[in-house]
């Protein structure tokens, strides 16, 4: 079964594609979830995709991928690396873009997410949202700010890939030297200038936490709350454990967790040595 708030996103830019636009077939470049999300929607819709994926990727992300009947390419270990190439099929191949996080179609996809949390809760105080490429806390704080400006949005990123704060800290879009987290689904070498906009203008905090933080977080979700969340996904759980971010005793918080994805190998491997 694939997430909905995977799905959303990657359907919400397919269906505005023109018949031209199907025909000639769509390409990404993604780690995995939302790599699953344009193979899943593109199959439903009866267009030809192609997946450009690390070559460190995980496996059970490429494997979902293939069984919705995309072409995964397998391209380099940065996001840059992997953007160039879906730009190089664009250019050869006239297919269009869906690009996983700079794409207002996409942001709405992922800002739907905003809306349940508050029409389940509208008292909501504090959002918590694990930061990749930047379009999921976008899309998430530019509907809740509008729905409740007063709530509190933090973001939450690996240590080995703080795209994010390190532009908060420069005052303007940065590149990375290197990334190194076990959160795969975060491991993204740059700050989108459009993401990195709404994000100094609507997020409130944003925090890092460390690789061991997210396996004590993967270790205690699995065990106490019985959800099998990969990495990426429980960088919030990870902050929140570390008291990264500032809440009061009565604040209503939301977790936000974003997929299950995991490398089995490893998850048995955190779960057996529990840090």
């Amino acid at each position: 079964m694939i997430k909905k708030w995977i799905i959303r996103p990657a359907t919400n830019r397919l269906l505005v594609l023109n018949e031209k636009e199907r025909e000639k077939g769509v390409v990404c470049a993604s780690s995995g979830n939302h790599a699953q999300g344009v193979a899943c929607a593109a199959s439903r819709l009866g267009i030809d995709a192609v997946i450009v994926m690390p070559t460190n990727c995980n496996l059970v992300k490429l494997d979902g991928v293939k069984k919705f009947g995309a072409t995964a390419l397998l391209e380099g270990t940065l996001s840059s690396e992997r953007e160039d190439k879906a730009l190089e099929l664009v250019e050869k191949e006239s297919r269009v873009l869906i690009h996983p996080y700079d794409d207002d179609y996409v942001r709405a996809g992922q800002g739907t997410i905003g809306i349940e949390i508050l029409e389940d809760e509208s008292n909501m105080d504090v959002i918590v949202v694990p930061i990749g490429g930047g379009g999921l806390i976008s899309g998430i704080s530019t509907i809740a700010k509008e729905i409740k400006p007063d709530i509190t949005i933090v973001g939450v990123e690996p240590e080995g890939a703080s795209r994010y704060g390190v532009s908060r800290k420069a005052n303007k879009p940065m590149w990375l030297d290197s990334v190194d987290t076990i959160a795969d689904g975060t491991r993204t070498d740059h700050a989108n200038e459009t993401s990195y906009k709404i994000i100094e203008k609507l997020v409130d905090e944003l925090v890092s936490v460390s690789d061991s933080s997210i396996k004590n977080a993967m270790e205690n979700v699995f065990s106490n709350v019985k959800i099998v969340a990969e990495p990426s996904s429980v960088m919030g759980i990870a902050a929140a454990f570390d008291k990264k971010f500032n809440i009061k005793p009565d604040d209503k918080v939301c977790l936000v967790i974003t997929g299950g994805n995991n490398d089995i190998s490893f998850l048995a491997d955190v779960l057996i040595n529990k840090i």
